[in-house]
């Protein structure tokens, strides 16, 4: 590093910039149609595929999965291992408490699925159109999406603000706990409850722009994440070198190559 707080790298000098970031955990926003407020929510992770939750004007609750088409939310949830519509009501009990709306109700009408197999198709058929649905794809696609932690992770601060919000009764040590920081069918419906929650009392809604929402990555992070991404491409290269070289010629230096990871850092 200079003495002016920059690093030269290939002989231009640069500067890192901390970033200013949404904080990864859930948000609840709202739209106002009619003079009554509809709500949605966002599951942001750390790293992975964004949830996105709303609330149409029939009182169905939708989710798009990373931005692609909408599914009904019980869909997701019998993806996620809620199966029946028994076990979906029960979840729901103490926030779906409308008088003469009932948002479960209106949703599992528009939902085509009935059980877990046809909820993992129906939200397969959403991420992947035109692909050949069958369970046993869905189920890997989708809990590798959403379990994986290579995959999909809320990071330290997203299990903290999920603690926050809903007293999921963790400690410490969980935040640091792969099973943790991955998805899990109570997280979505502690969402989908509160989303519920908002329509019923027509509460206020996250303001995404207040800084108690929002984290500064610095240095260090950054770092780590390009170094993750070269790491995961280098592996990559091995995985096929490997399969391709015979076993008695294998050397480590014939395996490896270090420049993806140079690149990318």
């Amino acid at each position: 590093m200079t003495e002016r707080g920059t690093f030269v790298v290939n002989g231009i000098e640069r500067v890192v910039v901390s970033q200013l970031i949404r904080s990864p955990g859930a948000f609840f926003t709202a739209e106002t149609i009619r003079a009554r407020r509809y709500y949605g929510g966002k599951i942001i992770p750390n790293r992975g595929a964004w949830l996105e939750i709303e609330t149409d004007q029939n009182n169905v609750i939708w989710v798009k999965v990373d931005r692609k088409r909408k599914v009904a939310a019980t869909a997701l949830l019998r993806a996620f291992g809620v199966g029946d519509d028994d076990a979906i009501r029960a979840l729901f009990v103490d926030a779906n408490k409308h008088p003469s709306v009932d948002f479960i109700e209106e949703t599992l009408k528009k939902d085509t699925s009935s059980n877990e197999e046809e909820g993992l198709i129906e939200v397969y058929r959403r991420i992947r159109p035109g692909d050949l649905a069958t369970a046993e794809n869905a189920r890997s696609l989708i809990h590798s999406m959403f379990f994986n932690f290579d995959r999909y992770d809320l990071g330290r601060v997203g299990v903290y603000k999920f603690q926050t919000k809903f007293g999921l009764d963790l400690n410490e040590d969980d935040y640091e706990s792969k099973e943790h920081r991955v998805l899990s069918p109570e997280k979505l419906a502690h969402v989908i409850a509160e989303v519920i929650r908002l329509n019923v009392t027509q509460g206020e809604p996250d303001d995404i722009d207040h800084l108690g929402n929002r984290r500064v990555r610095a240095v260090g992070e950054l770092v780590q994440n390009r170094f993750r991404i070269g790491l995961a491409r280098m592996e990559r290269i091995i995985k096929d070198r490997m399969s391709t070289m015979e076993i008695d010629s294998i050397v480590p230096n014939k395996l490896i190559n270090a420049r993806p990871v140079i690149s990318v850092i």
